[in-house]
Parts: structure tokens; C-alpha cells; sequence
């Protein structure tokens, strides 16, 4: 008796199923489905890239301006002390005729004013003065007078500075003998001398009548008068010291 074959069906495990069922679930991939991928994935790269080299690059410093700030030049204190000789040459004129008491004039230095070899004052820097006091020569008596101060000096650059001289003071040489000589002398002399002193006109005239015409015009004119010219040399002396910062 003969036993035919039979054909026994495969075993299946439970795994192979489970991988069969999603197998068949999921669609199967598109070359369009390929090439969008591709494509954002490359789109994507660069971005991340550009973040990568973002955080890896080191932040670059901004250098500040730099301010340059002046220096402040040292000042220094030069002191010209009293009885300092000052030469000046007058600018305007002074005369006991033309002039009275506390009239100012100009002047410049005839020479530099120096301390240890620095100039504080070059040559022609402008000077102030007033006149303190003035007297006109008198009419037979008296004689003119006249007392000057230097008072302030003007640097090239700055504000004047004030300064104090002692008085540059002059009287003209009287000249009553030589007067007294010229008419000749006498009694009559003397009378006619008083006579014009307290204004007695007419004492006068009948004291000098017989002396001559020119007699009278001696007695009768002033005395000299003191005359300064412009760029006439003076010297004045320093009475306190003067302080300059430079």
C-alpha cells in the first residue's frame, strides 16, 4: 500500500506577520517624494551652516576713539623787585605850560625789562603815567615844577598790568639874579618887585619909569618852563616789586 506525500504549508512566525502588515500599510516611495527630500535637506543645510560658523566666530572688539587731551602749560612767577631801573621814551609831550596836574601820557621802554636772562617786557612795550603834580613859574616869584609816575604796562598779549614807580620829579633853576642883574639893580629894583608880586600896577610903573622900556618886559614875563618833547628818554625806579606769571 502505497502512502502518498502530502504538502505541508509553511510556518509563519509571528514576526514575519507583524513586518508583512506594515509592509503592505505604508505607500511605497516616489521619485518626486525622493527629489522633495533631497531638496530640503539641502535647503536646510546652508542655514545650519551659517549657525555653525555664527557661533564659532569670535566677537570682534570696536576699538574707542582716542581723545587727545591738551597739555596744560606750567606757569611761572618772575618778580622784578623794587628799585628795578625803568627807561622809557615819551610818546606824548609834557609841559608845565601846556599840561596839568593829573594829566596822563604814553610812553614805551627804552629797554627791555629781563629776570635771570628771561624777557617779561621787550623793547617799545607801552607804558601808562599821570602827572602827580605840576606848578607854573610864577611871575618874578616862583619856578615851574612838575612830578611824573608811571602807573601801568601793556604786555604784547594780555590785560595791563598795573605798577608803581617812584616820582621822576624836576624844578627849572630859578633865575632872579640874572633878571635882578639885566635891569641893574637899586631900590627902585625892589619896589618895583613888590609892586608887581601884589598886583600894584601902578607902584610899579612909577618905580621902573626911569629904569627903561625893557625893564618892565623882564619883570612882567614868567619864569622857564619845563618842557618834555616827545621821545624824550626818562628813568623811572620801581617803589614795590612786580610780579609777572608767564
Amino acid at each position: 500500500m502505497s502512502i502518498g506525500c502530502q504538502n505541508t504549508p509553511p510556518v509563519t512566525s509571528e514576526a514575519e506577520k507583524v513586518d508583512t502588515a506594515q509592509t503592505e500599510t505604508q505607500p511605497a516611495s516616489t521619485p518626486e517624494t525622493r527629489q522633495e527630500s533631497v531638496s530640503t535637506t539641502r535647503a536646510a543645510a546652508p542655514a545650519s551652516k551659517q549657525r555653525r560658523m555664527a557661533s564659532s566666530t569670535p566677537a570682534t572688539a570696536v576699538a574707542e576713539p582716542k581723545v587727545s587731551r591738551p597739555l596744560t602749560p606750567v606757569s611761572t612767577r618772575y618778580t622784578l623787585p623794587a628799585e628795578t631801573s625803568i627807561s622809557v621814551r615819551l610818546i606824548d609831550s609834557v609841559s608845565t605850560e601846556t599840561n596839568k596836574a593829573g594829566d596822563t601820557f604814553l610812553a614805551s621802554l627804552a629797554e627791555p625789562l629781563t629776570v635771570n636772562g628771561v624777557t617779561l617786557f621787550a623793547k617799545d612795550t607801552s607804558v601808562s603815567g599821570k602827572i602827580l603834580s605840576l606848578e607854573e613859574p610864577g611871575r618874578v616869584q616862583g619856578v615851574a615844577s612838575i612830578s611824573l609816575q608811571l602807573t601801568e604796562i601793556q604786555p604784547k598779549k594780555g590785560s595791563p598790568l598795573p605798577l608803581e614807580t617812584q616820582p621822576f620829579s624836576e624844578t627849572a633853576k630859578a633865575e632872579k639874579k640874572k633878571d635882578a642883574a639885566i635891569i641893574g639893580g637899586g631900590t627902585a629894583i625892589g619896589t618895583a618887585i613888590g609892586a608887581i608880586a601884589g598886583g600894584g600896577k601902578g607902584a610899579a610903573i612909577g618905580a621902573i619909569a626911569g629904569g627903561g622900556s625893557s625893564t618892565g618886559y623882564v619883570l612882567a614875563t614868567k619864569g622857564k618852563q619845563l618842557k618834555y618833547p616827545s621821545e624824550t628818554l626818562m628813568t623811572f625806579k620801581l617803589a614795590e616789586p612786580l610780579t609777572v606769571t608767564r
